[in-house]
């Protein structure tokens, strides 16, 4: 269903854009007293590269991502949004240059507008008509999100009568109920199916396919909140939240509502589609600059390495990236060979015997790791991201801080919050209290964010803080 939504979108945002340029063709050649013709060859050329621009960019901006959860208010200011970005990007790389009376100001001006108010007109009648029918067929029952409910007492059993018993559907589809534990208080015995406790909520959520969880949990229950708000932050899942009297009361909450139904929504932390193909971008431009630029430097460096110790220049580790796939992580050796003989994984301590002269002073000015710019062109890695670790110390982090996984949910970085404002870590205790900086970051992500992690490590870096 969501699959025929977004085709229902993307063809009707294909046919007003041809059809705005259509009408502005046919205005502009009124404009200077000149035949309209359909079989015109600009007209045709300019028609197919149009409706690529206004396509990529919706894309970028986000516009068919989650097309069931849009209002029909955020869908008025984000289609005048997009429309007044690409009228002024088609103005100034196709248009201006293109009138034949250039002194002729108000050719431009009357150019513009008239693009701009007809493909804003045409464009936001079609999505209204088309989000006014997705509103409709959710609040009959037809469109749906999978949901489950957290909790099995009477909190729960009260959160989903008021649900069901709502003259409009809220779009919830129950797939059953997770309890906090097998001796919890079960009063769904008779209206939903219990698919587990919270220990299977990983596999419930993707056995199912759920895209929203209620949070209906007792007081008395509250300790395992934050564990099981980071597995749906993990898995993309919409969580919303049955508040406490007080949360109401004192107003620190952010609200939305279900027909009425006072829930507090949390959703996953990410990026929008522009910013993500930003960063890509960026981290591909970045890369190729400085591994052009520092071939001169990689060249004296490899020589210092080969004369401060023997073995090879680089050195090649096991890491796990985004969804924790393995890949070779790369970088200038600063150890001496056989660094880990006897087969067990080390950290790096402080004055560390295995790490050769010029080995600390690569690690100082963090030198060693200028050739992960080449994991970050491959895609293995982003130039800012959390720090990629062995699988080894994942497992031992994991047992102890379990929302350690979110870090799967992006690439890693050459550089992180954490490095920043924690720096390395020596021990399984420290690596989990960098963890609360890379947190941060996740749920902050932004290109401002990955510009304030690079300007401190340069910062870093001119000191020679690194270690």
């Amino acid at each position: 269903m969501r699959k025929i939504e977004k085709l229902k979108l993307v063809f009707f945002d294909t046919l007003t854009a041809l059809s705005s340029w259509i009408l502005f063709f046919m205005f502009r050649k009124n404009l200077e007293n000149q035949i309209f013709k359909i079989q015109d060859t600009l007209l045709i050329k300019g028609c197919v590269v149009i409706c690529i621009f206004w396509l990529c960019l919706y894309t970028l901006s986000g516009k068919y991502q989650n097309v069931l959860r849009a209002s029909r208010l955020q869908e008025f200011y984000k289609t005048l949004t997009q429309t007044i970005i690409g009228c002024m990007i088609i103005f100034f790389i196709l248009i201006i240059d293109d009138i034949e009376y250039q002194k002729n100001y108000n050719y431009y001006y009357k150019s513009i507008l008239f693009l701009f108010s007809t493909h804003f007109m045409l464009t936001f009648f079609a999505r209204y008509i088309l989000i006014n029918r997705i509103v409709k067929k959710i609040h009959t029952g037809k469109i749906g999100f999978k949901t489950i409910i957290i909790g099995s007492s009477k909190k729960a059993l009260n959160i989903f009568n008021e649900i069901k018993n709502t003259p409009k559907s809220s779009g919830n589809q129950f797939v059953g109920i997770i309890q906090s534990t097998k001796n919890s208080n079960n009063l769904f015995t008779d209206k939903l199916e219990t698919l587990g406790v919270l220990s299977d909520l990983k596999n419930v959520i993707e056995e199912h396919e759920v895209d929203e969880v209620i949070l209906a949990l007792e007081n008395k229950e509250l300790s395992s909140m934050d564990t099981i708000l980071y597995e749906l932050n993990f898995h993309n899942v919409v969580a919303k939240i049955v508040p406490n009297k007080s949360d109401l009361l004192s107003g620190n909450v952010k609200m939305s509502s279900i027909h009425g139904i006072p829930l507090t929504e949390i959703l996953p932390s990410s990026m929008n589609i522009s910013e993500a193909f930003l960063k890509r971008f960026l981290d591909i431009t970045l890369s190729l600059i400085v591994l052009i630029l520092l071939i001169p430097a990689f060249i004296f460096n490899s020589i210092l390495i080969k004369l401060s110790s023997k073995g090879p220049i680089f050195y090649f580790q096991e890491r796990a990236g985004k969804h924790r796939k393995p890949f070779k992580i790369i970088k200038f050796r600063s150890m001496h060979i056989n660094a880990e003989s006897d087969g067990k994984p080390k950290l790096t301590q402080e004055n560390d015997t295995r790490i050769t002269k010029w080995g600390k002073i690569m690690r100082k000015y963090r030198i060693d790791e200028l050739p992960q710019f080449y994991n970050v062109l491959i895609g293995d890695m982003s130039i800012v991201g959390p720090r990629p670790e062995r699988e080894y110390f994942i497992k031992q982090i994991i047992n102890k801080a379990p929302h350690y996984k979110l870090v799967f949910k992006i690439r890693p970085g050459i550089t992180s919050w954490g490095m920043v404002k924690y720096g390395y870590a020596d021990n399984i205790e420290k690596m989990i209290e960098r963890l609360k900086y890379d947190i941060i970051y996740i749920e902050n992500l932004s290109i401002f964010s990955d510009i304030k992690v690079l300007a401190y490590t340069l910062i870093i870096v001119i000191q020679g803080r690194g270690k």
